[in-house]
């Protein structure tokens, strides 16, 4: 990890120069030397939490609230899963969901339907809406039900150290659902899911990607895979280190990776974001055509041994921003000159970066 990130460094502060504007709204992180990767994400939704107070800047929404975020990636160009539709009023979403009953034939299931509000894995904000969710016995007794109780359910991010400052933010979400269409990549993956790779992206430099569902087998840039196992059932318990995996190699050899670390860093540069996960849906059949499924602002997953790398990168920049200097080689990022919203900016003019 420490040989890579080597090797990586220079990239990021290239990244830094060249192809990297940063947001106002995420440089209010104050941070320190030495800091650790979850006290980087503390540090950031406290100053999410700071800016709602003072001034009610609500970037945030850029990924706590699905709907604003599928908005942003349609109006920056960036590829996503068809959105078919988007309502904060809940007479329209029944409506619309009374439509595809009457039209299936128009449709391929399943559907997803998303909560706007409901973005925690614990929230079960979303459903795979198949067609016998349709049928006149289950519309009324089932879907419509659950459809009421997600839109009245405040969403909540507990058991994290954040947790105060996060559910405070979350609770200032306006209810809504989208209607997402699936997919139309080969599904690959273990559990017959599309194929999905979690990218850590710095300062506009993707560093490295996770598949979760291969029990974390990592992609680096190097064209080379890791693998460290989180789960105590498997052979090679993650204290063991780093070791070579070669059950993904073709996303590496066939020029997948490629087009996820390029669609990455657009996004992450489009949002001009510090750090972010972008979660990204490849297809076998299609390495040009990668889609982004969602982002996250607090990962909660382990990148073993490069994640004091990661916390690092992350971090000296924003000292540096503090001092107005250089620090120990990194550079002051530059800032974008704008008072809008985070998940508000308009698309660039073609050419041009914020």
């Amino acid at each position: 990890a420490e040989t890579y990130w080597k090797t990586q460094k220079p990239l990021i502060l290239e990244s830094l120069r060249n192809n990297f504007t940063l947001h106002p709204y995420f440089g209010r992180t104050e941070v320190w030397k030495g800091a650790r990767w979850d006290e980087m994400i503390n540090q950031r939704i406290t100053a999410m939490g700071q800016q709602m107070e003072q001034s009610g800047k609500k970037g945030f929404m850029i990924e706590k609230d699905k709907c604003a975020m599928f908005e942003f990636f349609v109006r920056h160009d960036i590829p996503v899963a068809k959105i078919g539709w988007i309502s904060h009023s809940f007479a329209e979403t029944e409506e619309k969901l009374r439509e595809i009953q009457q039209n299936q034939g128009s449709y391929k299931f399943p559907l997803f339907l998303k909560g706007c509000h409901l973005t925690q894995g614990s929230d079960s904000g979303m459903m795979a809406l198949k067609s016998s969710h349709l049928s006149a016995g289950k519309f009324d007794s089932e879907l419509i039900p659950w459809l009421k109780k997600k839109w009245a359910q405040k969403p909540n991010d507990d058991g994290r150290a954040w947790a105060v400052t996060m559910n405070k933010l979350l609770h200032t979400l306006q209810p809504g659902m989208a209607l997402q269409h699936p997919f139309q990549g080969m599904r690959v993956s273990p559990y017959n899911t599309p194929l999905e790779v979690k990218v850590e992206v710095l300062w506009g430099r993707a560093y490295l990607g996770l598949f979760a569902d291969y029990h974390d087998v990592i992609a680096l840039r190097d064209g080379s895979l890791e693998f460290t196992c989180r789960d105590s059932a498997c052979s090679e318990w993650w204290t063991h280190g780093n070791v070579p995996d070669k059950r993904l190699q073709w996303v590496q050899e066939n020029g997948h990776m490629e087009g996820v670390w390029k669609l990455a860093e657009l996004t992450a540069q489009r949002i001009g974001i510090d750090e972010a996960r972008i979660d990204i849906f490849i297809d076998p059949a299609k390495p040009e055509s990668p889609v982004v499924n969602e982002i996250s602002l607090s990962s909660g997953h382990e990148y073993f041994y490069h994640t004091d790398f990661l916390a690092e990168a992350w971090a000296a920049p924003h000292r540096a921003l503090a001092k107005g200097k250089r620090v120990e080689g990194w550079p002051v990022p530059e800032v974008r000159k704008t008072e809008v919203e985070v998940h508000l900016q308009p698309k660039p003019q073609s050419g041009k970066k914020y």
